[in-house]
């Protein structure tokens, strides 16, 4: 449940991230484009995308890769980030417990201590 949360949390973040570059690009350039997954792999490392690509053509097959992987690949990375990590979220929570429920996660009640005061 933890590993949930906290894969959960890490994708919010890069999230985040896309928006930070989404934005900046926007900014840039005056032509709001989401960044698609294949190509925010590609910026992070070439060489894995090319060699997953040859993988998956060589081993599985070139039908898998072209109607299964690529259009994965195309989809928007901001809306997938955030998808996913609200996913994991909701699988990552807490069950049956009698704590109190928020976005965030659970905690217990909280006690209150007795006030000695001066009254």
């Amino acid at each position: 449940m933890v590993l949930f949360r906290a894969l959960g949390w890490l994708l919010l973040a890069m999230a985040v991230g896309a928006v930070v570059y989404d934005g900046l690009v926007w900014w840039s350039e005056g032509v709001l484009r989401l960044l698609p997954l294949g190509e925010l792999w590609s910026r992070v490392d070439l060489d894995s995308l090319n060699h997953a690509q040859s993988a998956v053509q060589r081993h599985l097959s070139v039908g898998l890769w072209s109607w299964v992987v690529l259009p994965i690949l195309k989809l928007p990375a901001l809306p997938m980030f955030v998808i996913a990590g609200v996913v994991f979220l909701w699988l990552g929570r807490r069950i049956g417990s009698r704590a109190e429920e928020s976005f965030i996660g659970t905690r217990p009640p909280r006690r209150r201590r007795p006030r000695s005061g001066l009254s």
